[in-house]
């Protein structure tokens, strides 16, 4: 029995404990990873796996994506708008002859090609200023996928511990429970030999049954830690898994990082200039700065300059030719010869029309055109004043909702330092109270067993010694997690 104690502690230690598995079959094809999992995981491979599978941080990335798609959109809107036209066409019935204008009812088909372009020189900066805009909102969107990643990080980290924790408590439980069956063999040993009252094997064998409930709570407890770490990881439930334990000493307050004159003040000066949030919130405020240039900019002339070229086809397009045989004709005028008048008549080479063909008519019928259009706003129902407003108090919110982002991560780390203060005081006066308790323990079995007090006193020193143990195991694991997020507010990393 007097290894009870020594047992107990070295159980509780976080290097010592075994990990405690979760037997079941293989998952779902489709829910395997990319690379095989390790038999073992180390809290690093836990947060990379975690940072793999969690949906949140893929639609982060997605978002952020879709940002620098429309950066490089904006930047492409910036070059000239080239386009191209062609229209084919067959008029049917009473139409227009398109050469000589006259009504006619023949079939007539129509073509036409061309080719404009359209560059807007200036609006009032509206693109660069959009450009910048957009620039920025992109980079914040960088900034929001690494503080997805940290939020997912420090999940898993509490995960992680917390399976930890659970582990040691069961094995705490499993020693609990062997020296209570220890006793009750012992007592009813006692019992027989006619040396102790019978009662006193009614209440070994009470406390008995208390840890073995103590236990089942303890392997509940682990099994739902488990199960909280695999949906961290996005992973089935089925899926076997395994922790590593994390390096560290004894129980001793010095093993332990206590917070010492870690002041919260100087880690909010220092992660305010590193944290993701802040900086992300920072650049949506000069943002919201940009859309009120944007905003001014709609009162400025838009200068364009356009050119088009095109040219045309037509069945109806005819021209005349001329053949080598010469025929005689009659003209209009007339000769007087002896009061007599004779018509004029002249000898005229054959004549005709031929259509002219598709190429020919696209060399012939081109035109160009190039010109600048300036677009100067006089009235237009007062958009820029009203923008104007709405871009100011959208540069206002951003500034407020920057500020809030700082004022949350200022309370967050002044949270952190205190509670890492309050565990490890907590830690600290456990260890002592255990020790007290071990003592206190000790003497009490050495008179239990000579006699000289009873079940109910023996008991009562146990199961204090116990919850004190217990105690002192989430105290660490509580230690222990408020000093690594009050690292993580120091220089931005878990590990």
């Amino acid at each position: 029995m007097k290894h009870f104690i020594a047992t107990l502690f070295v159980l509780s230690l976080i290097g010592q404990a075994g990990a405690q598995p979760i037997h079941t079959d293989l998952p779902a094809p489709e829910a395997i990873p990319a690379r095989p999992l390790s038999t073992t995981l180390t809290l690093e491979q836990c947060i990379e796996l975690a940072l793999q599978n969690q949906p949140s941080v893929r639609q982060s990335e997605l978002q952020q994506q879709i940002a620098d798609n429309t950066v490089e959109q904006t930047r492409k809107s910036q070059l000239p708008v080239v386009s191209g036209l062609s229209n084919q066409g067959i008029n049917f019935g009473r139409n227009v002859d398109p050469y000589t204008n006259g009504i006619t009812n023949a079939q007539i088909a129509t073509n036409s090609a061309g080719l404009g372009l359209n560059w807007t020189v200036f609006n009032g900066f509206q693109l660069k200023n959009t450009l910048i805009q957009q620039g920025l909102a992109a980079k914040a969107g960088l900034y929001d996928v690494a503080a997805t990643k940290n939020a997912v990080s420090l999940n898993t980290l509490l995960a992680y511990l917390q399976v930890l924790s659970a582990q040691d408590l069961l094995s705490a439980s499993d020693v609990q429970v062997e020296v209570s069956r220890r006793q009750v063999e012992r007592t009813e040993k006692l019992v027989k030999s006619g040396t102790t009252a019978p009662f006193n094997l009614y209440d070994a064998k009470s406390q008995l049954a208390n840890d073995e409930m103590q236990r089942v709570q303890a392997r509940t407890n682990l099994n739902t830690a488990n199960l909280t770490l695999l949906q961290v990881l996005n992973l089935p439930s089925t899926t076997p898994l395994q922790v590593t334990r994390l390096e560290s000493g004894g129980v001793a307050n010095g093993d332990l990082p206590g917070p010492g004159t870690t002041d919260a003040y100087q880690l909010y000066t220092k992660a305010r200039t590193f944290m993701p949030e802040v900086l992300a919130a920072d650049l949506r405020t000069k943002a919201a700065q940009k859309g009120l240039d944007l905003a001014k900019g709609l009162g400025y002339p838009v200068v364009s300059l356009n050119a088009n070229w095109g040219t045309s086809y037509s069945s109806a397009a005819r021209r005349s030719v001329y053949g080598t045989e010469m025929v005689e004709q009659t003209t209009t005028g007339f000769v007087d010869v002896a009061g007599q008048a004779y018509p004029v008549k002249v000898m005229t080479p054959t004549s005709g029309t031929e259509r002219i063909g598709y190429f020919g008519q696209l060399g012939n019928n081109q035109y160009k055109s190039v010109g600048v259009s300036v677009r100067i706003p006089i009235v237009n129902g007062l958009q820029v004043r009203y923008r104007t407003t709405s871009a100011r108090l959208q540069q206002q919110l951003a500034e407020s909702q920057a500020e809030g982002v700082r004022r949350g991560l200022r309370q967050a780390i002044d949270q952190a330092v205190n509670q890492w203060q309050n565990a490890y005081e907590r830690y600290a006066a456990l260890a002592q109270q255990v020790t007290v308790l071990e003592q206190s323990y000790r003497a009490a079995e050495a008179r239990y067993t000579a006699g000289l007090l009873n079940a109910v006193d023996y008991n009562l020193s146990k199961s204090n010694l116990d919850r004190a143990a217990v105690n002192l195991i989430q105290a660490r694991y509580e230690t222990l997690l408020r000093a690594k997020v009050a690292e993580f507010y120091r220089d931005g990393t878990l590990l």
